[in-house]
Order: C-alpha cells, then sequence, then structure tokens
C-alpha cells in the first residue's frame, strides 16, 4: 500500500507517508500485530504522544502504527534533514519514537521492547542506505518515550537502556534532562549494501523496517513486530556567539535592574 498524505506545515516531525506495508502478523495473542487498526500509518506524522510516560507507552490505534516482519514504513520530510553531528543535539540528526516502556517503576528493572526494526535513510526518494547503529538498537527498543519532554532533544547517547535500571522513575527523568526520549539517529551512520560508510548531506525519508528473517518470530513475542508514534528531527546547539550574546542580554538587563534598586 503506498500513499501520500501531507498532514502537518511545522516541520519538526514526519510529514508525508511515502508508503507502509503492515508485513506479516504472528499469532493472535500479539495484539498490535494482526489487529488492522493499528495498521494506519498517518498516526506516525506529527509530533510524539504526549500522554506517553516512560512506564505507559502510547497503545491506542490513533498513536502508533504497527510494523510486522517483512514489512516498512516510510516518512519523508517536506525539508530535509542536515547530517549535521557537530551542530545537533547530542550528534544525533532524527528521533524515532514507539512503545516500549521501563518495567518496574520503583526501581526501574528493565525494559518491555520491541528489537528489530532496522532504520534506512534516503536523500533522494530512490536509494536507501541502513544505518549502522554503535549499540545495535532499532527503531522501538531505545529510550521509552515522556511525552512531557522536548522530543526534539535526544537523551543523552552516552547512556544505555542499563544505566536505569535500579533507578526510581523520577531518577530516570532526572537522567533524560528534560528530553522526550525514543531512538535517536545519526545519519553519517549510513553505509552501502557491502557494509562502506555513504556521505550523505541531508535526507527527507527515513524508512523503518520490520525483520526480513521470519525464521523463529513466531516464539517470540516481542520480536515478531514493532511499533512507530513518531519521528522527530533534533534541536540545533546554540551557537557559541548566540549564547555570548544572550549571557550578554541577561546582564545587562539584570544590571540596569540592579542600577534602578540602587536609585
Amino acid at each position: 500500500m503506498a500513499t501520500a498524505l501531507v498532514v502537518r506545515g511545522q516541520d519538526n516531525f514526519a510529514d508525508t507517508v511515502v508508503s507502509y506495508v503492515a508485513g506479516v502478523n504472528y499469532g493472535t495473542d500479539l495484539y498490535a500485530s494482526h489487529d488492522p487498526t493499528y495498521q494506519n500509518p498517518s498516526v506516525a506524522l506529527g509530533a510524539p504522544t504526549t500522554s506517553a510516560t516512560i512506564g505507559v507507552p502510547a497503545a491506542g490505534t490513533s498513536q502508533i502504527c504497527v510494523i510486522n516482519a517483512g514489512g516498512e514504513l516510510t516518512l519523508g520530510f517536506n525539508t530535509p534533514i542536515a547530517n549535521d553531528p557537530t551542530d545537533h543535539a547530542g550528534g544525533m540528526d532524527f528521533t524515532i519514537f514507539g512503545n516500549d516502556f521501563f518495567i518496574g517503576g520503583s526501581p526501574i528493572s528493565g525494559t518491555y521492547d520491541h528489537p528489530g526494526l532496522t532504520v534506512w535513510v534516503s536523500q533522494n526518494d530512490v536509494n536507501f542506505y541502513e544505518l549502522d547503529v554503535p549499540n545495535n538498537y532499532g527503531a522501538d527498543d531505545s529510550f521509552p518515550t515522556e511525552g512531557s519532554g522536548n522530543p526534539l532533544l535526544p537523551v543523552n547517547p552516552s547512556l544505555t537502556l542499563s544505566s536505569f535500571v535500579g533507578q526510581t522513575d523520577a531518577q530516570a527523568l532526572s537522567l533524560y534532562n528534560g528530553s522526550a526520549g525514543g531512538a535517536s539517529f545519526s545519519i553519517s551512520w549510513a553505509v552501502d549494501a557491502n557494509g562502506n560508510p555513504v556521505d550523505l548531506s541531508s535526507i527527507n525519508e527515513i524508512e523503518i523496517e520490520g525483520a526480513s528473517n521470519t525464521a523463529g518470530l513466531a516464539t517470540t513475542a516481542v520480536n515478531a513486530y514493532g511499533l512507530v508514534d513518531a519521528v522527530a528531527r533534533v534541536e540545533d546547539v546554540p551557537e557559541p556567539a548566540t549564547m555570548g550574546l544572550f549571557c550578554a542580554g541577561v546582564a545587562f538587563f539584570g544590571l540596569g535592574r540592579w542600577r534602578r534598586g540602587k536609585s
């Protein structure tokens, strides 16, 4: 099934569904895998679900779209995402929000996630390159979504899911440092079919694929499918000169208040 649905003017989030194939589901016990009401790709456009928390994820049919084994969801940005690890926060370029969540709460004992969703990127709508992720995570098995956070700010990439085991929810959110979580990616991780790095200056499409090798997936529920809530570009880090002007302005404003107080 191929569609082209432009529903947002604000380009911090995916604007268009380029194509979608649900893939092959496994067993009626996998609620989202076999339920056709979770096969609506337009719900992956726009911002992530604001009501989601690190312990209670986006789960409604109007919030997440399923990608089963052999399936794919390709989303487009009207304004390309630049490959800019220097100026983008955390060295990341975009973030994918899914359905994973922390288990336990206080303390956190682990993560319920859906590994196996690979991420591909394109700058010309024709050639797609897989991202060779250093820590080998996918689109729906990284940091759970915290809807009250900033979706354009990635979690510190030096952290891993194991960093949160034993933490309370409050401590985990402190580590998030204002981020909305999600799985963040760098375009500089793109490789060709031979595993060689590919230099892409920018991208305008992101493809999320379900595992093509279906052997054994029927017996492992969490590996049989994954879910996508939204895709967001990563915000720019303020340039030192900009921060200097901002700080100077704050100092000047404060000095003026002090002088008026002295008078």
